[in-house]
């Protein structure tokens, strides 16, 4: 079943920002190597807000076991009191592409119902 991550970084948005921009690189290969559907950030008035979907709370745990996660995690330095997750199975996803000239992506929905 489908599985959503949310996770809250307490902070200074603009501190925590560059720090996620910093290490995206890698931990994009973590999310690729472990099949992530989705992953978006955005910093908020509180501080930096992640979500990822995965295809199963399987994959999720196994990216969060990840060595190279680990260590970028680590490197942060953050405080366990500045962050919140949740998690959750999804009950429907839809991914709709991008249809601008040029994009490469066709003008299409998908829909996971769980």
């Amino acid at each position: 079943m489908t599985y959503l991550t949310i996770t809250r970084i307490d902070g200074h948005p603009e501190q925590l920002l560059a720090g996620y921009q910093q290490t995206a690189d890698v931990m994009d290969g973590v999310g690729r190597d472990h099949n992530l559907i989705a992953h978006l950030a955005a910093a908020t008035d509180d501080g930096l807000t992640i979500i990822n979907v995965w295809p199963s709370r399987e994959h999720s745990e196994q990216a969060a076991g990840d060595s190279r996660r680990l260590a970028v995690v680590a490197g942060h330095q953050l405080r366990l009191d500045q962050i919140r997750k949740e998690h959750h199975e999804v009950d429907r996803l839809v991914l709709f592409g991008a249809a601008s000239p040029g994009s490469g992506f066709e003008a299409r929905a998908v829909a996971v119902d769980s």
